[in-house]
């Protein structure tokens, strides 16, 4: 109230009850305004000392193994990510490390690159602040003018609130972010738990390659099922072993440095994802070596048993980044590419083959082709949808509707306008439709 006391007594004779209750109210605003800045103003305050504690401890911790030089436990700090889970992660597996070495243990042989000159004017409480982000300061200047009449004699009133509230809770300058800290290299083939995985764990990568794809080809060839599950255990168990493996084997770059398939492995487990999916949809005959896909008449749904091989490969390597497998995800993509290209070639000889059949008589079937005009009919008592992403669906249903209940042939080329106006050659296989 002692901010507006004189102005009130001032005021009191010559205005009316309506501006003496404007003042009021706006002293009231800049009370809750100041409370709740000051409020939150403390809990940033709070949390700032809690993580700068924590960041000290962390570098303390680190600074340890090099012989409690801060300016080197700082970079140790930025190596571990610049967080405080990071650098407590990283003391954890250098302690570990030490533990089980001891006299052996040499910080130089893990960490290299460590840089001991210091930045000058920069103090040991600036290493720990670096990494500390300060306190937010929210302003309340510029948002508050006075209550109604006491408006038109205008006035910052949040500037007055600012005012009090650093009085109440004064926050210092920040330094977060004040230094550029060097990052050392950590020298993952130096660390015991690679030293122990790779004496346990060791592998031939050339043996590796050639023996996942014969798991796979095993797999194919074995009609016993509970022997098929034990091949396909070994081979998956042999894969997380691989992803072990490629996950310590790092550079000090933290590249891995490995790779899963050669071409022709891949290869090889592409054919037999894709014969596996054929022979388990039932086009196929013989036994071994003498097994034939049976493509004529089969087109239809032994192209949607390949597009279902491919999706399985990519949910079997899901874990994988595709920038460390080039050679997996580019057979990949290629193998999709291949097959696409095998489809519209399909499309494009029963279109041709419907040309040549209806060339002399217009009233002449081709049962392996139907043209647009005659698939729109099968929209005529649809109801008009919400949007077009609906009515595509419902015009889809339909088509798979109609080709079940009137015994479509697998196989059937069937032209369809979407709603977009994109011109569609669907591909029916006996159950569903493809592109």
């Amino acid at each position: 109230m002692s901010f507006f006391s004189g102005l009130v007594t001032g005021l009191a004779k010559s205005v009316d009850d309506q501006l003496k209750s404007d003042i009021l109210r706006t002293q009231k605003r800049m009370d809750g305004m100041e409370q709740y800045r000051v409020t939150r103003r403390r809990t940033e305050l709070e949390r700032e000392a809690a993580d700068t504690k924590k960041v000290k401890e962390a570098i303390q911790n680190l600074s340890q193994f090099v012989d409690g030089d801060m300016w080197k436990a700082t970079q140790l700090y930025a190596t571990g990510g610049s967080t405080i889970s990071g650098a407590n992660k990283l003391y954890d597996v250098l302690d570990k490390n030490r533990a089980a070495l001891g006299a052996d243990f040499k910080i130089d042989e893990v960490i290299s690159g460590l840089n001991a000159t210091r930045p000058d004017g920069i103090s040991e409480a600036d290493y720990i602040a670096n990494f500390v982000e300060g306190a937010k300061v929210i302003k309340s200047q510029g948002e508050m003018k006075g209550s109604g009449l006491l408006a038109a004699f205008g006035g910052d009133f949040g500037k007055t609130v600012d005012k009090r509230v650093e009085a109440q809770a004064p926050i210092s300058e920040s330094k977060y972010g004040i230094l550029t800290v060097p990052t050392a290299k950590v020298n993952y083939d130096k660390l015991i738990e690679r030293q122990k995985y790779k004496k346990d764990n060791r592998i031939d990568y050339d043996t590796f390659k050639q023996g996942y794809a014969r798991f796979d080809q095993a797999i194919f060839y074995e009609e016993d099922p509970d022997e098929k599950a034990k091949l396909i255990k070994k081979r998956d168990d042999l894969y997380q072993k691989y992803l072990m493996d490629k996950k310590l084997e790092k550079s000090s770059t933290g590249k891995a440095t490995s790779s899963l398939f050669s071409k022709e492995s891949i290869t090889k487990v592409i054919e037999t994802a894709n014969l596996s999916a054929i022979k388990g949809a039932g086009y196929t005959e013989g036994v071994g070596e003498n097994l034939k896909i049976l493509l004529e008449g089969n087109q239809g749904p032994i192209f949607e048993a390949k597009i279902q091989a491919l999706k399985g490969l990519r949910q079997r390597f899901k874990s994988l980044n595709p920038e460390d497998e080039p050679i997996l995800f580019n057979a990949i993509k290629s193998e999709e590419e291949k097959q696409k290209y095998e489809r519209d070639t399909y499309i494009s000889k029963q279109e041709n083959n419907y040309i040549a059949a209806t060339k002399d008589d217009a009233t002449a079937i081709y049962e392996k082709y139907q043209t647009q005009d005659t698939t729109k009919k099968l929209f005529t008592n649809l109801p008009r949808a919400a949007s077009t992403e609906a009515q595509f669906k419902q015009e889809l249903k339909a088509i798979k509707e109609t080709a079940k209940k009137e015994g479509y042939i697998p196989g059937k080329v069937i032209e369809y306008v979407a709603p977009n106006g994109r011109l569609l050659q669907l591909i029916w296989t006996g159950r569903s439709l493809i592109q």
